[in-house]
């Protein structure tokens, strides 16, 4: 649901933290569900070409940018909203306004393309209706997003807080189970190493080295300092280096 002309004149000065951590979550459900719908709407035009011949490429170029900016404030919100539970930082403020910054810009120009550039509105029209629907959902959502700056405003007071039930991982704790692991297979390698030809040690000793940095990726993911993106890009990177080892081989032969 649109806020309306209300949009960005929320008032979050009476607001808990609770309140701030409910509402960052209300503002993420609603712009998933103004972007799927203005997404499902153009592909009803896409699949009729009406969006392709009839629609001015300045209007759907800020379109295109208006979801983009709504899928960032979707990934914004959903990784703060579990940021928060553990501290407040700055950098959360920053990025709050942000959003709300964007989203007045879309607002301003989606507004004035479609009042001063988009001509030969075809009123009537079945396919212009939804046109239609695509502007006002897509303005409706910018101005719902500028209450963003307004919960910056209001968890600013919050700097620094943290969550006292937030334990922080013991490496030697959580992170047992990997160095386990990682204990038993260096202890393979050794013993195989006894057992191989010596020009096959320096796979041997890189494959450890590999090993290390993977255990030390997985305890980071494992105490969340990670996010899903970097664990996996970390894991490609990993994977990545395993050629080396048959590389080096072949040169060796």
């Amino acid at each position: 649901m649109a806020k309306g002309l209300l949009g960005g004149m929320t008032d979050y000065n009476h607001q808990s933290f609770p309140d701030i951590l409910g509402d960052i979550e209300s503002e993420k459900k609603r712009t998933i569900s103004f972007r799927d719908h203005i997404q499902k709407n153009i592909d009803t035009l896409t699949a009729n070409s009406y969006w392709t011949n009839n629609v001015p490429f300045d209007f759907k170029n800020i379109v295109s940018y208006a979801l983009r900016h709504y899928n960032t404030a979707i990934s914004e919100f959903d990784d703060m909203h579990k940021d928060l539970r553990k501290e407040v930082k700055e950098h959360h403020i920053r990025r709050l306004n942000k959003i709300a910054t964007v989203a007045q810009e879309i607002n301003v120009e989606i507004g004035k393309i479609w009042h001063q550039q988009y001509d030969n509105k075809q009123y009537g029209n079945p396919d212009f209706r939804i046109v239609e629907n695509i502007y006002g959902d897509a303005r409706d959502m910018a101005v719902n997003l500028l209450d963003t700056a307004n919960i910056a405003e209001r968890l600013n007071d919050y700097i620094g807080k943290t969550n006292p039930n937030m334990t922080k991982n013991n490496p030697w704790i959580s992170g047992l189970f990997y160095l386990t692991v990682a204990i038993i297979i260096i202890t393979g390698l050794a013993i195989l190493s006894n057992s191989v030809h010596w020009s096959i040690l320096p796979m041997i000793i890189i494959g450890g080295i590999l090993l290390i940095g993977l255990v030390g990726t997985l305890q980071l993911k494992n105490d969340d300092k990670i996010t899903d993106k970097s664990f996996v890009s970390l894991i490609t990177e990993t994977y990545k280096r395993l050629p080396l080892i048959g590389q080096r081989k072949e040169k060796e032969k």
